[in-house]
């Protein structure tokens, strides 16, 4: 009789143990699936409560610090106000890319504007636009000639001339976490002209999170 109590409290205890296990399994999966829904769900389309911070910043990120002799991740101090090369080269590159192809819309950049709206670069006049700010040009001497010759030179703009990203971003907190929803971004081009400071400059801003 004992030994038969005894083996029924162990198969009471193991489907105990089990059921425990089972609840402690699904509860796991529940709470995972709850973050990974969170993590899937886009700051973009959040609808919940809110506390918004400001609706607008806008700001500069340096993301070629050419202080770092090696901009790779094979550097210490690759994060320091850069992107690591080479995934930052084609990152950029594709976001020119698409931006001049018109796959990503693009907007007219205006620095006065308060940016409630946009002013959108319909795709009839993107390709003239395009071409229009993404070539400078300047005048050189060519002194080599007995009579001296002007030269105009054109410079293509490309990815390699691109060091910053100007951001405008919403920023709010959301069930206790801190977001920074971007708005827009804009590649921030280095001009260089001979015999003169490089200087900066923004022509359009990119819509990464619209359709």
């Amino acid at each position: 009789m004992k030994n038969n109590l005894g083996f029924f409290l162990l198969v009471i205890s193991a489907s105990l143990i089990i059921a425990s296990c089972n609840n402690d399994k699904e509860n796991n999966n529940n709470n995972s699936s709850e973050k990974e829904q969170k993590s899937e769900q886009s700051v973009v389309d959040y609808t919940g409560d809110k506390l918004v911070i400001t609706d607008k910043i806008m700001y500069d990120v340096q993301i070629c610090n050419e202080i770092i002799g090696d901009r790779s991740k094979n550097s210490p101090d690759w994060f320091w106000e850069n992107l690591a090369t080479p995934d930052s080269d084609e990152f950029i590159k594709s976001l020119l890319d698409d931006a001049i192809s018109g796959k990503l819309k693009t907007y007219y950049y205006d620095m006065t504007s308060d940016y409630e709206s946009f002013d959108e670069i319909v795709p009839n006049d993107l390709k003239t636009y395009m071409d229009s700010v993404m070539t400078y040009e300047f005048e050189i001497i060519d002194s080599t000639v007995k009579r001296y010759k002007t030269i105009t030179k054109q410079v293509p703009l490309t990815y390699k001339h691109v060091k910053k990203l100007r951001f405008l971003e919403e920023w709010f907190i959301a069930d206790g976490v801190f977001y920074k929803k971007v708005i827009a971004v804009a590649p921030y081009f280095v001009i260089e002209y001979p015999g003169f400071e490089p200087y900066n400059t923004v022509y359009f801003w990119i819509m990464i999170n619209k359709d």
